[in-house]
């Protein structure tokens, strides 16, 4: 299911307005990287089963561009430390979202130790945290859209 998610949201990153800043893959997928390392060392858990990719955003009218690019971060995280839960860990990460200014998007409990956590960044990084099966946390970065040099 969190993988299906993550495809739904991948296929439906758009661009808004007209004009995209320019900037290299490399330079995005390093930066998705960073966010989830940031994320993974709040947590206290190493990142596992990365798949960092590159897809066409779409304009207003639906069309997919060739040349206008995002890049989705998925990853893992194992089960919270001995004596921690799961809704521990994600406050832990809301808050340090908070701390650096971010935009908290989504923030909730869908059942007994299990929640979302999603933000924005100030340069419009779009940031996921959330339980997952079967005991560890999904986690999500979605880069805004940019244009290939």
């Amino acid at each position: 299911m969190t993988a299906l998610l993550a495809a739904v949201a991948f296929t439906l990153s758009a661009c808004s307005g007209d004009q995209v800043e320019t900037k290299p893959e490399a330079d995005v997928n390093a930066a998705v990287q960073k966010h989830a390392n940031a994320i993974a060392a709040v947590a206290g858990q190493a990142l596992q089963n990365p798949k960092v990719r590159a897809g066409g955003c779409t304009d207003p009218n639906e069309n997919v561009s060739d040349s206008v690019y995002t890049v989705q971060g998925v990853y893992t995280l194992p089960a919270p430390a001995a004596g921690e839960k799961h809704l521990d860990v994600i406050a832990k990460v809301r808050d340090d979202w908070k701390a650096k200014g971010y935009t908290i998007t989504d923030d909730r409990t869908v059942a007994a130790d299990r929640g979302v956590a999603a933000a924005r960044t100030p340069d419009g990084y779009k940031l996921d945290i959330e339980t997952g099966d079967p005991r560890g946390f999904a986690v999500f970065v979605d880069s805004p859209c940019y244009a290939r040099p």
